[in-house]
């Protein structure tokens, strides 16, 4: 029974001044407009005559919004009747209380509603009419009267001569005189108001604000006859277009009827939408994935009834931006709410919100109403399930562009805002319902095929190995991981996380990536990390061998790759030495350019305690592979002696450096014991020969003749006869030093190996009976040299001499030419 004027300030107390706008964009969606245009008009009109002189006053500066749908007559009879809209019986409408046109009356005492060919005169104080709201006329008829009012309609381009295939409103700005005695609002409005509140608007839109309407696709406001700004959303793909379409359908299909309580029908919306900003010359485009989910019931009977009598239904949606990012996402009911979410997305619901749509129904607080209810499972269940579907609309670029970025925020600080704890939700839903939304550096995978692990150092040095075999690794920031761990737990459910005994499973499953081409030392390195530091012992070494037996994980110098058997596989001391024996045993030879430097030293460790599947070449092994790196052309097995090839000198070179490396190492020579060499030419002789290791009897020694040695001086002073025609010296140039020290120290305490020294008596004149033709040639001061040399030698080794080695050094001393006669006085010779 209140008079009209005091239900409208109340509704004008309820609605902020801010709405107005919005309000207007909302009527427009609801009557199904696709384009809405704001035109404030700063010109006043003077034409007469009026329906009503008093009406003059209405004929200055307006604000004209018009839409491309038309009132029908009972629109007009809505709005004729304050406060009591036709939207409340209209399920497929979503204004909430069937008021918000009426916030216009911040602005105006009397907008004018056209349409049609019917122009509404609404007049609630009754100042000129004496109907209640005020008059509808009929613009065809031949009225002059109508004609002056209709011209004011013409910056929203209204024939005045026709009907109007579209809806406008005017609003005349309240004036200072009529502000003083207005009984809605008390405030004069201006121009530059407006303005304000048309830039205002822009931002909004800007920032989203058309993303989440129905039907609307273009906004375009103008100050008189100029363009301030235009908008308009579009699919990006006609694909897109048509399922943006497909959502009001699908909203009056499913909302229309009276649901059961417990229906399943559902409707899910994904497409990408443009919005296109222009302001000036200077457009934005941005763009944005929509996830629209609607369901026919809360599956709550008593919930249904009540959200049905304020029109909230069941249906949510999200944004989320693809070429740019938003630093708080906004809240939408249709339009958008002043509240940031502070999520990556904009988040739509037909929310239980105030009647100023300042804040959700019990926002902050704990409250057990229907409202708070009803926004809680909004969010748990419809927000969610839109956001997790948007998730799942994206996954087959999200691992090339978005990664986490669309994900919820952690741990927002809004505690009891029924937003905060969209992640639990969300991170809930991912492991329970095994979604393929983890982001690998391929793909996006689901949960339980993922192997998770917390981004940090081990990401870094291993992520590309994990990459070349297409592990599912999903690397987590510390706040994400510890939010997986924390539901995962709280469901009960274990996460797969990566360690080296995960990754080395995943290779026994896989073994196509067990080939060189997948192969990286940082992948075996990762293998190997829990045994690195574990206790080196007999049943390690067992496990050890146990877990890599079946992983052909170990690569070979043949190119290979193989695993753990049981004979035992050749792991090189160094590059020195892999690149010794390279022609030889490839396919059992660890390459050690592909072995990283812990691996080695865990494999050295395992060699030290004796492990029987790897170990290091040993002077044994030289048998097998000195055929396969040292040729002998032509091969004569049976000869002792034949040509070098001097080409290969370097590598006689190489191995006795490696041999001599081998003995060194070793407490006892194994030169001394060791026959497995005897048959191998290995021992460079001068004149570019080469001899076996052990001689036949009939070859005869070969001297070791060093640098310092005196029988230098007598072989090679360039006086004596042509050294080449002297056997068997050994050619001291090619062997390394050490390798020569090594053959002098072996010389004397083995005898079989046929080698002469300059400072042992006894082999020393074998080598000089052997070649006693050569000894004969040399001139005589030599032969008084060498006779003095082997007089000094008598004399140093006398002592430790046998009277049967004394014996036997006599009858080679007889049998050398080297002693000058001195007298041939009978009986002497």
């Amino acid at each position: 029974n209140s008079p009209i004027t005091t239900i409208l300030r109340q509704i004008c107390e309820s609605y902020p001044e801010s709405s107005c706008l919005r309000e207007l964009l909302q009527n427009a969606d609801d009557a199904h407009a696709s384009e809405i245009e704001y035109v404030l008009d700063t010109d006043t009109y003077d034409d007469s005559p009026l329906i009503d002189p008093r009406l003059r006053a209405y004929h200055g500066p307006a604000l004209l919004v018009k839409n491309n749908n038309v009132f029908t007559d009972a629109d007009f009879a809505s709005l004729a009747s304050i406060g009591d809209s036709r939207k409340r019986e209209d399920p497929a409408s979503t204004g909430k209380y069937g008021q918000g046109f009426n916030s216009c009356f911040h602005w105006t005492d009397g907008p004018w509603i056209l349409s049609r060919q019917w122009l509404l005169l609404l007049d609630p104080h009754r100042e000129w009419s004496t109907d209640s709201g005020g008059p509808t006329y009929d613009i065809l008829q031949d009225s002059l009267e109508i004609q002056n009012h209709l011209k004011t309609f013409q910056r929203a381009g209204v024939n005045a001569s026709q009907a109007v295939d579209a809806t406008v409103i005017r609003i005349p700005l309240r004036t200072e005189s009529q502000a003083e005695k207005s009984k809605i609002v008390s405030r004069q409005v201006t121009i530059q108001e407006i303005t304000k509140a048309l830039y205002d608007l822009g931002q909004e839109i800007r920032e989203g604000g058309m993303l989440f309407l129905r039907y609307v696709r273009k906004v375009t406001v103008k100050i008189d006859g100029s363009v301030l700004w235009e908008a308009c959303t579009t699919g990006s793909t006609e694909e897109d277009t048509m399922a943006m379409q497909s959502v009001p359908t699908a909203f009056t299909t499913l909302y229309a009827s009276i649901p059961n309580g417990h229906q399943a029908d559902q409707v899910s919306k994904s497409f990408y939408i443009t919005v296109t900003y222009v302001e000036g010359e200077t457009p934005s485009v941005r763009k944005f994935l929509m996830q629209h989910n609607m369901v026919a019931s809360s599956g709550d009977k008593d919930m249904d009834t009540w959200s049905r009598k304020r029109k909230l239904f069941p249906w949510a949606a999200v944004a989320a931006p693809i070429d740019h990012k938003l630093s708080s996402g906004l809240l939408f009911s249709c339009l958008r709410l002043p509240i940031e979410n502070g999520q990556p997305v904009h988040i739509h619901g037909l929310f239980s919100i105030v009647p100023d749509r300042g804040r959700l129904s019990s926002s902050g607080q704990m409250s057990r109403d229907m409202g708070s209810q009803w926004n809680r499972f909004m969010f748990k269940t419809c927000v969610v399930s839109a956001w997790t579907n948007l998730l799942l609309a994206r996954k087959n670029i999200a691992w090339q562009q978005d990664f986490y970025t669309l994900w919820p925020r952690l741990n927002l600080s809004q505690s009891n805002e029924p937003w905060s704890s969209l992640d639990d939700y969300i991170v809930d839903g991912c492991i329970r319902r095994n979604l393929p939304l983890w982001i690998t550096q391929h793909e996006c995978v689901a949960f339980k095929r993922s192997y998770f692990l917390q981004k940090g150092d081990v990401t870094e040095l291993y992520g590309s190995a994990f990459q070349t075999i297409e592990l599912p690794l999903v690397t987590l920031e510390l706040p994400l991981y510890q939010k997986l761990l924390e539901r995962a737990s709280a469901l009960s459910q274990e996460v797969p996380t990566l360690t080296p005994q995960t990754l080395r499973t995943f290779l026994k499953a896989n073994d196509e990536f067990q080939q060189v081409e997948y192969y990286s030392p940082l992948l075996l390195q990762y293998c190997v990390l829990d045994f690195r530091n574990s206790p080196t012992n007999k049943e390690k070494l067992t496990l050890f061998y146990n877990e890599f037996r079946n992983i052909r994980l170990w690569p070979t110098l043949q190119g290979s790759m193989i695993a753990l058997k049981e004979d035992p596989i050749l792991l090189p001391r160094d590059r020195q030495e892999s690149a010794l024996f390279l022609g030889s045993r490839k396919c059992e030879t660890l390459n050690l350019e592909l072995l990283t430097r812990p691996v080695v030293e865990l494999l050295d460790k395992h060699i030290a305690r004796g492990s029987r599947w790897v170990r290091h070449r040993v002077i044994s092994d030289l048998e097998l592979d000195w055929t396969h790196i040292y040729s002998i052309n032509p091969v004569n097995t049976r000869l002792d002696i034949c040509a070098r090839n001097e080409e290969k000198d370097e590598l006689l070179r190489r191995i006795w450096g490696w041999l001599s490396a081998q003995c060194h190492k070793a407490s006892r020579s194994p030169l001394l014991s060791m026959h497995n060499l005897d048959n191998l030419f290995l021992l460079p002789l001068k004149a570019s020969r080469i001899r076996k290791f052990v001689c036949s009897q009939s070859t005869g020694p070969t001297l070791i003749l060093k640098d310092a040695d005196w029988m230098q001086e007598l072989l090679f002073d360039g006086k004596a006869t042509d050294t080449t025609s002297a056997s068997l010296i050994l050619d001291t140039e090619i062997l390394p030093p050490e390798a020569v020290e090594l053959l002098s120290l072996t010389a004397g305490q083995r005898s079989d190996l046929a080698l002469a020294t300059c400072g042992d008596l006894k082999s020393l004149l074998a080598w000089l009976v052997a070649n006693k033709d050569f000894i004969e040639g040399i001139p005589g001061h030599q032969k008084e040299t060498l006779v003095r040399r082997l007089n000094l030698l008598t004399l140093q080794q006398d002592r430790t001499l046998s009277d049967q080695s004394k014996c036997q050094l006599k009858q080679h001393m007889f049998q050398l030419p080297i002693f000058s006669q001195v007298t041939a006085t009978a009986p002497y010779k």
